[in-house]
Parts: C-alpha cells; sequence; structure tokens
C-alpha cells in the first residue's frame, strides 16, 4: 500500500490534480443521474467527494459537512422511530 501512494505521490500535482478533478466529478454526475435512474445515487456522490477531498479543499469541506448531515439524519431518524407509534384513529 506504501509504495502504491508513493508511486501516485510521484506523479506531478500538474497532471495529479485534474485527473482526479476529471474522475471525481464524473462519479458525482453518474451519481446525480442515478437518482433519476435506478442505483446507488448517493453513494457514488460521496464517492465522488471522497475522491475529490484527497487533492481540494473544498470538497473536503463539503464531504464533512455531507458526513455531519448524514449523522444528524440518521440520529433523528432513531429518535423517531424510537417514540411509540399512535394509531390515527
Amino acid at each position: 500500500m506504501d509504495s502504491l501512494k508513493e508511486g501516485w505521490y510521484r506523479i506531478p500535482k500538474t497532471v495529479r490534480k485534474p485527473l482526479i478533478f476529471i474522475v471525481g466529478f464524473a462519479v458525482i454526475v453518474v451519481g446525480i443521474v442515478m437518482l433519476i435512474f435506478p442505483g446507488p445515487g448517493w453513494a457514488a456522490i460521496f464517492l465522488g467527494f471522497a475522491i475529490l477531498a484527497t487533492e481540494f479543499a473544498f470538497a473536503e469541506k463539503v464531504r464533512d459537512w455531507l458526513i455531519a448531515f448524514l449523522k444528524d439524519l440518521i440520529r433523528f431518524a432513531l429518535q423517531e422511530f424510537r417514540k411509540p407509534w399512535r394509531l390515527p384513529y
């Protein structure tokens, strides 16, 4: 794993950054398309931001915000489902 990482960082930044941008952006676009059509759209969007976050600070901030939002959403859902259910009649 370390040799792979070393080899990756030996690639000049002028090549590495555009490559990461193209791949990450493409994964995000495919994820957005999968929101409309069948497929794991949200997973692809998160993966795209994770790819972008390896080289870009803005994507790291977006990724951190998405993770915090997901944690809040999960916490809210767990609180709601733990409440006793009342029938409408």
